[in-house]
């Protein structure tokens, strides 16, 4: 692999351009990495005041009434972007859809309860408690095995 860096003081924004014959394992681990460097924080929202928070520490966002929700450190802040959106944002190697309403942070899962038949409780380590649809249980397996 070859890196070439070209330094313009008129650049006034970064560019990042990968040349390539195949778009391998390692291509997509480079792009995933520089994805994630871009997009560690998320803009939330509670009491008029807009807050940056770090995405490792968000527990879980959802969706409710149409509004997007995030539990960051056991408090609610809003968020302006669709559950889509977050999917493609959020590192993907620690976030994951439980349902059509939810994405969850398993750095931030202390078990998961198999006792209702087809469906799956995620207990977080604070205590908090979310329910993945039973449509979901093969792609959460799916990233759990990966």
């Amino acid at each position: 692999m070859d890196i070439e860096i070209k330094v313009d003081e008129k650049c006034s924004e970064t560019k990042i351009i990968i040349y390539t014959n195949l778009v391998n394992e390692e291509i997509k681990n480079i792009i995933d990495g520089i994805s994630s460097i871009n997009q560690k924080s998320l803009k939330a929202y509670k009491d008029d005041k807009m807050y940056i928070l770090n995405q490792n520490d968000i527990e879980t966002i959802y969706s409710e009434n149409g509004k997007i929700f995030a539990r960051f450190n056991n408090e609610i802040y809003t968020l302006k972007n669709r559950l889509y959106e977050l999917e493609s944002i959020l590192n993907k190697k620690i976030f994951t859809r439980i349902s059509n309403s939810e994405i969850v942070n398993f750095n931030k899962v202390e078990n998961i309860d198999f006792k209702i038949l087809g469906t799956l409780i995620i207990n977080f380590k604070s205590g908090n408690k979310s329910y993945a649809s039973r449509r979901y249980i093969p792609k959460i397996k799916e990233f759990l095995e990966a």
